[in-house]
């Protein structure tokens, strides 16, 4: 008899449930002494795609995961083509709601561009910056023809709507090894875009020069990337571990765009040498 794979989605909902403010949704589990760890998921993602970060890391420390604005139950920002200090300071505007005052942030493909937005803005409040499967950007001047790429990406979510798109494009972040309860997950998360965040996103995706967003940030660092990445391929990811002065680059063979969803072990235990050292620093 074939069985149901596990639903890794009911999984989180029982460490973290979804929580909901005026602005946004996230999703949080954990307490203690220990600098918060934050997450800022993809382009095509949403809060639910860290479940092996919050079962691994949640019994030590505090753990949280937005929706990022237009996603999930957070409001999309009022620009039709924001840019990334609109996405770092609604970060920060999540971070003071919840009381949180500094933190470690992750950010994975397009979220590692808010995040390093985030970072620009308010260095003090970032303890350590963790990059996984970077997103470049495009480095699209204002008024300027967006390339193929992005135009393609427009024309899919808005002819195909979020499950056509999801049966389109979700199995290039995972490779063909990857478990049926993950390419599950990571299929309803694409499924469950709103479309108008999800054109936000890909402006701004556009319009970003993550390199250049990098110059004179100097904090903690890592980037980290999977070898088997189709979508942020490793040479393009090695080129932004060059770009952050400091920080270490670490390839994870064997594993695609996803891989904090797809290999949570081996994502897991490259980052944590960076919680490691903050924890260090702080006495914890």
């Amino acid at each position: 008899m074939d069985l149901a794979p596990p639903d890794l989605s009911a999984r989180l909902d029982a460490i973290a449930p979804l929580r909901e403010g005026a602005e946004f949704s996230w999703r949080e589990a954990g307490e203690g002494t220990r600098t918060p760890l934050v997450l800022l998921h993809g382009i095509g993602s949403n809060a639910g795609s860290w479940v092996g970060q919050f079962e691994a890391f949640a019994a030590e420390r505090r753990v949280i995961a937005w929706n990022a604005p237009g996603y999930g139950g957070s409001v999309p920002l009022p620009a039709a083509a924001p840019v990334a200090g609109d996405y770092g300071g609604a970060l920060w505007r999540l971070m003071d709601h919840l009381g949180a005052a500094q933190c470690i942030l992750v950010g994975q493909s397009l979220g590692a561009i808010m995040a390093t937005a985030a970072a620009r803005i308010a260095p003090s409040r970032v303890a350590a910056l963790v990059l996984a499967s970077p997103a470049t950007g495009y480095a699209v001047p204002p008024g300027a023809d967006l390339p193929e790429t992005i135009s393609r990406r427009i024309s899919d979510i808005r002819e195909l709507g979020p499950e056509g798109m999801a049966e389109r494009r979700a199995m290039r972040l995972v490779t063909d090894k990857a478990l049926p309860e993950v390419r599950a997950l990571v299929r309803s998360a694409m499924a469950s875009v709103n479309p108008d965040g999800y054109e936000q996103a890909v402006r701004l995706l556009a319009a970003s020069d993550l390199p250049a967003l990098l110059d004179g940030v100097s904090l903690p660092g890592m980037v980290v990337w999977g070898g088997e990445d189709v979508v942020t391929p490793p040479a393009g990811c090695r080129r932004i571990a060059e770009a952050f002065v400091g920080a270490q680059g670490i390839e994870i063979p064997g594993l695609g765009h996803a891989f904090a969803t797809e290999g949570p072990q081996q994502f897991n235990e490259a980052i944590r040498p960076v919680l490691a050292a903050v924890d260090r620093a702080r006495g914890n």
